[in-house]
């Protein structure tokens, strides 16, 4: 379920961007109209979204997401209207990222193999054969429609791999390198020349970090890009131990001390959330590239008539994805 997590993490961040008139991507917003026809839920360039494909995803990512621990979420101790919400804008970017993927799959030539076709056709007899009335009623889906499911996330499993293998995975040292040092910081520019004069008369500057400081921490461990552009280009020049001269920065003045210019443990974790922030900048790219160039548009009434029933506890279904990647 590698691509599943991979997508929904990424979808997680972006669903909080989803509002009611459009789906923001980046800088880019794709507005939503009602012309995608009374059971499509949305158009993405000639592909479409039923209601069925929505709602199985809703029903398998409700209880992927609304349990905790093993306790359920869908009872009235929780506020269960906010977690449908919750639940209907992660299936509804992960649709979207589904459906753009195959987008990218038409325009690259990424195609489903005979092999791939007739796991998706097994796996859909299986999945179906393991729903229960209620779910069966709840998605409408029937067996062929469950395949056709199967297909595009297989399809938008083999464009995402593309994708990700595209992705630069070379990151240098200094590139990827975390930091330990006392930071002293604080607003005003007088206060910032004393400063300035007690470090030159010697003045210990753990000690003045810890008294003079507006920041709710003196000691601190950051790699690039987490501070202002001015502070990286004179703190990542330091030896351990050297003290900074003051750096305007953030409406005030940093002063910095190197107690470890090169944290080899934390350096390392950090070239993974480089690739990984690479990843999701490209797979971001793409998705507004192809929103762009495709006209979209949803049904925004079927979509917010999309309910759970008020009894849900025969919707257990959470297999979906689970049982496509077991027979891949």
């Amino acid at each position: 379920m590698k691509f599943y997590k991979k997508l929904c993490a990424f979808a997680l961040v972006s669903a909080m961007a989803l509002s009611v008139t459009g789906c923001a991507v980046g800088d880019k917003t794709v507005y939503f109209d009602a012309s995608s026809g009374r059971n499509t839920l949305f158009k993405i360039g000639d592909l479409k979204c039923s209601k069925k494909e929505a709602l199985v995803y809703l029903l398998n990512e409700k209880n992927i997401y609304g349990s905790v621990d093993g306790v359920s979420l869908w009872n009235e101790d929780f506020d269960t209207d906010t977690m449908t919400g919750s639940i209907k804008d992660l299936s509804m970017e992960h649709l979207t990222r589904v459906y753009v993927l195959n987008l990218y799959a038409q325009e690259n030539n990424i195609v489903i193999t005979d092999s791939e076709k007739a796991a998706c056709e097994k796996a859909a007899k299986e999945y179906y054969k393991s729903l229960n009335s209620t779910e069966k009623n709840f998605t409408g889906a029937n067996k062929k429609s469950i395949e056709e499911m199967y297909e595009r996330y297989t399809i938008a499993t083999k464009a995402y791999k593309a994708v990700m293998d595209s992705v630069d995975e070379e990151v240098s040292e200094d590139e990827a390198r975390v930091m330990e040092a006392f930071v002293l910081y604080v607003s005003d520019e007088k206060m910032a020349e004393e400063i300035q004069g007690m470090i030159d008369y010697g003045y210990t500057f753990e000690r003045l970090a810890s008294t003079y400081t507006e920041l709710d921490s003196y000691q601190v461990t950051f790699a690039r890009n987490e501070y202002p552009k001015e502070v990286d280009e004179v703190v990542f020049n330091l030896d351990t131990d050297e003290v900074s001269h003051a750096v305007a920065a953030d409406g005030g003045y940093y002063f910095f001390q190197c107690l470890d210019k090169y944290n080899e443990e934390l350096s390392e974790e950090n070239k993974e959330v480089i690739i990984e922030n690479r990843r999701k900048q490209v797979l971001e790219d793409i998705v507004t590239d192809l929103q762009d160039k495709y006209f979209s548009d949803m049904n925004q009434k079927l979509w917010s008539q999309i309910v759970f029933p008020d009894d849900v506890s025969d919707l257990n279904s959470g297999t979906f994805f689970k049982t496509l990647n077991d027979n891949l």
